[in-house]
């Protein structure tokens, strides 16, 4: 990616509905992924979680090869796959695949979180082991085994097929400095989880530009972050579409696993004076509301990150208004409203230049 132009992508859930099958939420990631690649975005990725109702991106490489499938140009990745949760083998075979399948439009996207309760993860693991101490040596594991292994590897004899020699474009994911550090260390892309842990996005960000090596992936820094948006011009249906998400997390914090909440309950929904004083707080530095907002905000967390992209995470609870997220922030950037880092305060610096030489 370049420096001069503001890149745009999308994070899809997979999203299941009130009322909806899981079939239904899967094809609604598909056509989300198609209408992101004619509005022009960059790249879609699907996010692995397990055990929630609402969520159907548990297994993202079998949803990713039916996106390729439907789509032709869009970049399709995981963001991200839980190496944790998985032998490094699988997922380079996984990706080996979808590499042969879709060729170079792959990315893979790694985290170290489980996505998911202790015990599940545990299932997935099939171990109580859930630390995740040994994710630097996993990480190497599956680098070599796109790439090739030392040979005092013990795993070196072992080929990936396919995987072996079609290298993904690797990124890390993080929501914390641990994770921004090691793809700094590594030199390969990096995305911060700002759409769900806003508070150290620019400190990570900037460990991540500090701990940068050039390396065989990467020669520069190149970071996305990740943004919610729920945006209509009314600022009531801005309200009504972000509620069932809010009263889904506010849920899931008390340990709960909820279903998907309907409109109506959502519109009958209460909250009290703290779930409103949470609500605030995690909207605040999300790109929540009219397309003027959606625009000042995206504008202003490009400018304090120094972040190359954002990637899209539609958060309306109804799929048109997913869609519409797409729709307002495509016809931003189009528009020329959507500016790199450094650009805004490049062109106020020369309107101030200007106007002292009059």
């Amino acid at each position: 990616m370049s420096d001069d132009t503001l890149h745009l992508s999308v994070l899809d859930l997979a999203t299941r509905e009130y009322g909806q099958s899981n079939t239904e939420a899967l094809q609604g990631s598909i056509d989300m992924a198609v209408h992101a690649e004619k509005l022009g975005y960059e790249r879609f990725w699907v996010a692995e979680h397990h055990g929630m109702p609402g969520i159907t991106s548990s297994a993202p490489a079998v949803l990713l090869s039916a996106v390729g499938a439907a789509t032709s140009t869009i970049r399709i990745g995981s963001g991200g796959v839980m190496l944790p949760n998985h032998a490094p083998l699988v997922i380079a075979e996984q990706f080996g695949t979808l590499r042969a399948l879709y060729g170079d439009r792959v990315d893979l996207g790694l985290g170290r979180a489980p996505g998911t309760d202790g015990a599940t993860a545990m299932a997935l693991r099939r171990t109580d082991r859930l630390d995740v101490d040994d994710f630097p040596d996993r990480l190497a594991d599956l680098i070599g085994f796109f790439t090739g292994m030392s040979s005092d590897n013990p795993l070196s004899g072992i080929r990936a097929v396919p995987g072996y020699g079609d290298v993904p474009e690797f990124w890390l994911l993080g929501s914390s400095g641990y994770s921004a550090q090691v793809a700094g260390a590594l030199g390969v892309s990096f995305a911060f989880a700002h759409h769900f842990a806003s508070d150290n996005t620019e400190a990570a960000l900037a460990l991540y530009r500090d701990s940068f090596r050039p390396s065989r992936f990467r020669q520069t820094p190149n970071a996305l972050i990740g943004v919610q948006v729920v945006t209509d011009e009314d600022p009531a249906v801005v309200d009504e579409q972000s509620a069932p998400g809010m009263i889904s997390f506010i849920r899931m914090r008390q340990g709960a696993k909820p279903e998907p909440v309907s409109m109506d309950e959502a519109r009958a929904y209460e909250f009290n004076d703290l779930e409103r004083r949470f609500i605030a707080a995690r909207t605040e530095r999300q790109a929540y509301g009219t397309a003027d907002q959606v625009a000042d905000k995206i504008n202003a967390l490009v400018e304090s990150t120094g972040a190359n992209g954002v990637i899209v995470a539609p958060g309306a609870a109804q799929a048109r208004y997913r869609h519409q997220a797409l729709d307002v922030v495509a016809g931003l950037h189009a528009a020329g409203r959507l500016v790199p880092a450094g650009a805004a305060s490049a062109s106020s610096a020369a309107s101030a230049s200007a106007s002292a030489s009059v």
